[in-house]
């Protein structure tokens, strides 16, 4: 039998000749074997990554077969391309987010491999009420809040009996992946995205075209993306008023600093988003502002969100329940004036936000009096006047990507 170090050699040869968009990514990492000694001082009992290096069991790999080892390099490489290991890094139940991960990883490679190893994990969405579609549509952020959810709620233990009771919330066949700390030198998700792009350009010179991954060319297309921080601004925004009441799960990052107080109740809260779809509203400005909303349904999954359009009069009003995804384009209709006392006096009736974001070039009529819940403008042009007329709340210029209080 071949020793570790050259089955991992050919596997990542394999991977480059049969899915070369994979392949391609492979070689951006550094692979590492680790004996039985070093993978128990980095606690790594199969495979895991850092986002700069995938380290291996050898032991692990000597078991696999040539197929499943394959797998398990296009598996790792993914999760070090999609930001895993740095978006992992501030969830307090790092085994919901493992699943989270993994169940995301595997479902995007299984067109691809067919029929998944024996260590592949994935979540049984109908233990969720969801079905197959419903459950690919939610990000791996998504994915985690219900996981974590269902942790918390089956109550406290030793740390075996919580992940056999995780594993029970929807996961099958884990792999034992650990979550290692993120790498200094882990490339950023812009580093990545380009590196995708470039590995969808070069698979497509040397199979053609149509042998990318569809997800894979979706995402670089997503470009360009949202331009706020929304889950900066919106911390800063809400953290007195709203965050203590959405009881999310206080990250161990924000605690150190004190930013975050700790979730009293349990419970979800409703957030109000307007959108100005008046006739001073470009169409491209409407596609941006598509996007900032879903770039909050993304960074918010557990929030009800109350979507309001409104010109001289509310157009659409709709409320999204927690985890339930938002289309990924939507047509605005308004185009006429601009007055934003309808919306406002829309969000009086249930479900009634606690804080409301309005998405607007900031001209228009406004409230007599500011509402009883803090408001939020964001604004398409950075005209420093503007900002200055706002009568009350604050103030963001997607542009200039500040806050200001008012």
């Amino acid at each position: 039998m071949a020793v570790p170090e050259q089955r991992l050699r050919k596997a990542l040869s394999a991977l480059l000749v049969r899915l070369p968009f994979y392949g391609a990514l492979a070689l951006r990492l550094e692979h590492r074997l680790l004996s039985a000694t070093e993978a128990d001082a980095r606690e790594v009992p199969t495979a895991a990554t850092d986002g700069r290096r995938v380290f291996y069991r050898a032991g692990f790999v000597q078991r696999l077969s040539d197929e499943a080892l394959i797998f398990l390099v296009a598996h790792e490489t993914l999760h070090a391309a999609l930001s895993h290991p740095l978006r992992g890094a501030d969830k307090d139940d790092a085994n919901a987010w493992n699943i989270a991960a993994d169940d995301t990883v595997n479902r995007l490679l299984r067109p691809a491999f067919g029929k998944l190893p024996a260590f592949a994990a994935v979540v049984c969405p109908q233990r969720f009420g969801m079905s197959d579609a419903e459950w690919e549509r939610l990000s791996t952020e998504a994915k985690y809040w219900l996981l974590a959810r269902r942790s918390t709620a089956s109550g406290s233990g030793t740390a075996a009996t919580q992940r056999k009771k995780q594993a029970a919330a929807g996961a099958a066949g884990a792999h034992g992946r650990c979550q290692l700390p993120l790498a200094t030198d882990a490339p950023s998700p812009e580093v990545w995205r380009q590196w995708v792009q470039e590995a969808v350009e070069f698979a497509e010179r040397v199979r053609g075209y149509g042998t990318v991954p569809a997800w894979a060319e979706e995402w670089v297309a997503a470009e360009p993306t949202a331009k706020v921080a929304w889950q900066k601004v919106l911390h800063q925004f809400v953290q007195r008023q709203v965050i203590s009441h959405w009881n999310y799960p206080p990250s161990r990052r924000y605690l150190q600093v004190a930013l975050l107080p700790k979730a009293q109740r349990e419970r979800s809260g409703v957030l109000g988003i307007a959108v100005d779809t008046s006739g001073s509203i470009t169409r491209e400005q409407l596609a941006q502002f598509w996007r900032e909303v879903l770039a909050i349904r993304r960074a918010y999954p557990r929030l009800t969100l109350r979507l309001v359009t409104c010109d001289v009069e509310v157009t659409s009003d709709e409320a999204f329940p927690p985890f339930v995804p938002l289309p990924e384009a939507t047509a605005l209709v308004g185009r006429g004036g601009t007055d934003f006392r309808p919306a406002f006096e829309r969000f009086r009736h249930p479900p009634v936000p606690e804080a409301v974001i309005y998405l607007t070039d900031g001209m228009g009529e406004y409230p007599s009096a500011p509402p009883p819940y803090p408001v939020l403008w964001v604004l398409s042009r950075p005209d420093p006047q503007q900002v200055v007329r706002m009568p009350f709340g604050a103030v963001i210029v997607m542009d200039a990507d500040t806050a200001t209080a008012g």
